[in-house]
């Protein structure tokens, strides 16, 4: 059964109840009158734009790991696909940025910036 909080019209208290669904609105603890309003819940909301963030941060991340493993154009295909459900600035720079770049003559070169030998 979940608890509703409820608030009373009349007197202005705040109140949590444990109830079954369909049940009528309980009368207030307070005061007893019958005119109360049920209260919105945070667990009930799912804000829009953690949603659309979140996706932005999944599709960032798919489309970084294909850049490091050098799929530049793996990146752009998924890129462009993504680009249409997760409509957000982020990701259409980032797509339109890999869509200007052309490829080096003979691939793209990968560097090694620092080498450690061990002495022995």
């Amino acid at each position: 059964m979940p608890i509703y909080e409820f608030r009373c019209e009349v007197c202005g208290e705040i109140f949590e109840k444990l109830m079954k669904m369909g049940e009528e609105f309980p009368p207030c603890p307070r005061c007893g009158e019958k005119r109360v309003m049920k209260l919105p819940s945070l667990f009930g909301f799912q804000d829009a734009s953690g949603w659309r963030s979140e996706r932005e941060r999944a599709v960032l991340k798919r489309a970084r790991d294909y850049l490091v493993d050098g799929k530049v154009g793996e990146a752009r295909r998924f890129l462009s696909m993504a680009k249409e459900y997760v409509k957000t600035d982020a990701v259409k720079k980032l797509h339109d940025t890999l869509s200007e770049k052309k490829p080096l003559k003979g691939g793209y070169i990968s560097r090694t910036e620092v080498v450690i030998k061990k002495r022995g």
